[in-house]
């Protein structure tokens, strides 16, 4: 974990926790071929955020070393939900996870919701397939 993530405290600032869950969702649509800004934004979609919550279970420092875990909660034609888990990896004894949130995101294109199995059918075959894989670590 970085310095610039912490209040002044010297602990993970709340908010930070969702750009991490931002930036773990990135590289998983990359990783299913469908990365955000170069082909879904590109396209004129978005996955539109919801809701997102956010649970602290220890307090994260600056150096230690921190893995976000994400898996897909929930996927329909509509919507996606994701599951995040920041493990930290120098504690397995203390049950390693830190903090865990979720994200609900509506499929939108060019402002509007759509179905996104009528409206880009490959795509949503990708993320199916995607999503029937477990959770990924992206440190």
């Amino acid at each position: 974990m970085r310095w610039s993530d912490c209040d002044p405290a010297g602990i993970l600032y709340h908010a930070k926790a969702f750009d991490w869950f931002s930036e773990a969702r990135v590289a998983w649509l990359h990783g299913c071929g469908l990365d955000y800004y170069h082909v879904l934004r590109a396209r004129g979609y978005e996955l539109l955020v919801l809701e997102a919550q956010a649970s602290f279970r220890v307090a994260l420092r600056p150096g230690e070393p921190v893995s976000v875990v994400i898996s897909v909660e929930h996927l329909s034609p509509t919507r996606m939900g994701f599951r995040y888990q920041a493990v930290r990896e120098d504690q397995p004894e203390h049950g390693a996870e830190a903090l865990f949130g979720r994200t609900q995101h509506a499929f939108v294109f060019q402002g509007r919701a759509v179905r996104l199995d009528r409206h880009w059918p490959e795509a949503y075959q990708r993320l199916l397939h995607a999503a029937a894989t477990p959770g990924k670590d992206l440190g």
